[in-house]
C-alpha cells in the first residue's frame, strides 16, 4: 500500500508515481502532511505543471506559493510572519538533527 500516488502529464504521455513509507516516526508524519498539503494546493490552484517540467520543480514552486499564502494569511490575522518563519526554521533544524 502506498502513502500517496498521482499522475503528471509528460511530453510523451503520462507518468504515474507513488510513495512508500519508510517508517512510522514523527518525521514521516510531517512529510505525509506536507505532501497532502502540496497535492491539495496543486489541485486548488489548478497548476498541473508544464509537460516538460519534472514533478519536483512543480512541487517546489507549489511549496513556495503555499508558504507565501500562509504568511499572507498570518499577517491578515495580525501575526508576525518573520517570527513564524524563524520559529519554523528552529523547529525544522531541531527535528532534523
Amino acid at each position: 500500500m502506498s502513502v500517496g500516488w498521482g499522475t503528471i502529464v509528460t511530453a510523451t504521455g503520462k507518468a504515474v508515481w507513488c510513495e512508500f513509507a519508510l517508517g512510522t516516526d514523527r518525521q514521516c508524519v510531517r512529510i505525509q502532511r506536507a505532501a497532502a498539503a502540496l497535492e491539495g494546493y496543486l489541485l486548488a490552484v489548478d497548476s498541473p505543471g508544464h509537460p516538460s517540467v519534472g514533478r519536483l520543480p512543480v512541487l517546489e514552486n507549489s511549496a513556495t506559493e503555499l508558504i507565501s499564502d500562509m504568511l499572507h494569511w498570518l499577517a491578515a490575522q495580525g501575526g508576525d510572519p518573520e517570527a513564524i518563519l524563524e520559529q519554523a526554521q528552529m523547529h525544522f533544524e531541531a527535528e532534523a538533527a
